[in-house]
């Protein structure tokens, strides 16, 4: 008995060491760390130059192809294996009801759409009556997402994808693209094309043989087809460079510029290995335009409001669980940018004769009960409700991550950040109809006016445009040198 008690032991014990290894391999960050290589590589283009801009940008127009390839990055880069295998089950089709589709606890819906927007099985049956009939359960929120929300599932047959992408596109195409905003439509791509143009009309100008694509970087087929534009027009180097404040491994080095040098090493293969010298432009928060950008607005906003007055400023960032993922690269490149500007915002304010005035620094997502119980962090909303607790007459929201209004700044964001204020409705329609001005919340907590400055667009958006042309500058000059 002792000796079949302790074979069962050494097998547990060896079972168990084998799952750690598998758990440790499988979860490891791949190589090479594309971060390492922008740290250390040489910036020197030679040859023919051809510059390719790639970032996530969101579709104008519903787009079930974007949604479902964010939802795959995020199985793959956030979920630890063997949780991401879940993930990925294809349980049924995932369903929501059309006009109470962020609920978090069960109820009784009227109407069930699918995420291609049918009311309808394949059978012709609606899937109401198929909830009449028990064939159709609640699924609650996960316990990983904080605010999240449930949603209906009918297993009667395969959804052709994973369930939890059918919840995503479900919930996008009928939060950011129709029953959450009036216009039907994001602002996203618009406004960042509008940066990548306005950057590479000014390269061209400067450096008229330079070649330029840009693509977004959901959009894999479509990256691969305009990178190898260039490289079948003969560039010897290709600058790779993403319209974004501060890199991350989350968007540049694990995803987007990733997946540029995957289909450059392939179209390589393809062509006797020829070589092509790849460089990586330097974030556009690292130059001054940019931060000049927030500057402005917040200006602008500060002009408006009475002498005498309590203010509080919360420069907020988009946010990660950093205490997950300490090896982020954003840790090390946001200095530059947030802390500098952190810094001006503190100087601009003491300018104007207000009673009192403080500037915090806070993010918008993660810094929540489920992935910082401690509060090691300051999340937007604690930022907001101290200044309602604390009496200031205004709280002032600087998102300085962004540029362009998308589903996280006009939906995700305001969830969490206005969690628990009297006036947040989940379901009132946002009405942004000019891309040109700024869109602004206000809402008034007490005696606290919260106001949500938005991105810099407008007349604003020349400084993004100029960070953003320093960037890809900051290594073209450099061929001259």
């Amino acid at each position: 008995m002792k000796k079949l008690f302790l074979g069962l032991l050494v097998f547990i014990i060896i079972l168990a060491g084998s799952f750690y290894g598998a758990y440790v391999i499988k979860n490891r960050q791949p190589r090479p760390d594309y971060f390492e290589y922008y740290q250390a590589h040489d910036t020197v283009p030679v040859g023919k130059v051809g510059i390719f801009v790639t970032g996530l940008i969101m579709p104008e127009k519903m787009d079930h192809v974007f949604f479902y390839n964010i939802t795959r990055k995020i199985f793959n880069t956030i979920i630890p294996w063997p949780f991401r295998k879940f993930s990925k089950l294809d349980k049924g089709v995932a369903l929501l009801d059309p006009v109470k589709y962020h609920e978090h606890h069960e109820f009784t819906p009227t109407r069930l759409v699918d995420p291609f927007g049918s009311d309808r099985d394949l059978d012709g049956e609606p899937y109401i009556e198929k909830y009449r009939k028990g064939q159709v359960v609640w699924v609650p929120p996960s316990r990983r997402i904080y605010l999240d929300h449930g949603y209906f599932l009918y297993s009667g047959r395969k959804g052709g994808m994973p369930s939890l992408s059918g919840k995503t596109i479900n919930k996008a195409r009928i939060w950011y693209y129709t029953e959450g905003i009036r216009q039907h439509k994001l602002p996203h791509r618009q406004g960042t094309f509008a940066v990548i143009d306005g950057a590479l009309e000014k390269i061209k100008q400067k450096y008229p043989d330079a070649l330029c694509r840009a693509e977004s970087s959901l959009y894999y087929h479509a990256m691969k087809l305009k990178l190898r534009e260039l490289l079948d027009a003969g560039c010897d180097t290709i600058v790779l460079a993403a319209p974004m404040a501060v890199y991350s491994h989350f968007e540049e080095f694990n995803s987007s510029f990733r997946h540029c040098f995957e289909f450059i090493h392939e179209w390589q293969k393809e062509h006797g290995n020829k070589k092509i010298k790849v460089v990586m432009t330097p974030p556009m928060g690292h130059f001054q335009p940019m931060r000049q950008a927030f500057l402005d607005m917040l200006k602008d906003r500060l002009d408006t409001l009475p002498r005498g007055s309590d203010v509080m400023v919360a420069v907020t960032v988009h946010g990660m669980p950093w205490d997950h993922f300490p090896w982020e690269a954003w840790l090390k490149l946001a200095p530059a940018y947030r802390d500098k500007l952190f810094e001006e915002v503190k100087v601009l304010l003491k300018t104007y004769d207000f009673n009192k005035a403080d500037v915090v620094m806070c993010q918008d997502e993660f810094a929540d009960p489920v992935w910082d119980p401690d509060e090691h962090y300051l999340s937007t909303n604690r930022a907001y409700w101290n200044a309602v607790r604390q009496g200031y007459d205004y709280a002032i929201g600087l998102p300085i991550e962004f540029f362009s209004e998308n589903s996280d700044t006009l939906f995700h964001h305001a969830l969490k950040n206005y969690h628990g204020f009297d006036d947040y409705d989940v379901y009132e329609a946002i009405d942004y109809p000019d891309w040109s001005v700024p869109y602004v919340r206000e809402m008034k907590q007490d005696r606290t006016t919260v106001i949500y400055n938005g991105v810099p667009v407008g007349k604003y958006q020349h400084h993004v445009i100029e960070a953003f042309y320093q960037s890809i500058d900051s290594v073209m000059a450099r061929e001259k040198e």
